[in-house]
């Protein structure tokens, strides 16, 4: 398939594409003529790297794995589970702040309604 339905198929532009080649993300496609064509495990590949930023990895992160199984010719496995124990703990690191600031928040609503609330009785 050609870059245009590439891109309609899994929801990105053609330039991300093109970007995601240039990172090493996906491999350059066969050229017919001067198309760029597509097989299915592009598909595949492009829609990994959308949900592992959804989740939160950068596109430095998902190409330094892209680069490592360049080099070694297999998926560096290891690396990757670790990549996703680090980034979960980073997740439950942010879950955490935001629930001590939920907190925050609701303890100064208590506070200025308590606040308020005694000025209308004495005010």
């Amino acid at each position: 398939m050609y870059i245009g339905k590439l891109a309609l198929v899994t929801g990105v532009t053609q330039k991300a594409i093109r970007h995601y080649e240039n990172l090493g993300l996906i491999p350059a496609p066969e050229r017919k003529g001067k198309y760029r064509f597509y097989k299915q495990l592009d598909i595949q590949l492009i829609k990994m790297i959308k949900r592992a930023q959804t989740v939160g990895f950068s596109l430095s992160e998902i190409a330094a794995l892209a680069e490592v199984k360049a080099q070694e010719k297999r998926f560096p496995l290891e690396i990757a589970q670790q990549l996703f124990k680090d980034k979960h703990l980073q997740i439950l690191q942010k879950k955490a702040e935001l629930e001590r600031i939920e907190e925050d928040l609701l303890d100064l609503e208590q506070e200025l309604t308590e606040m308020y609330d005694v000025e209308k009785i004495h005010g």
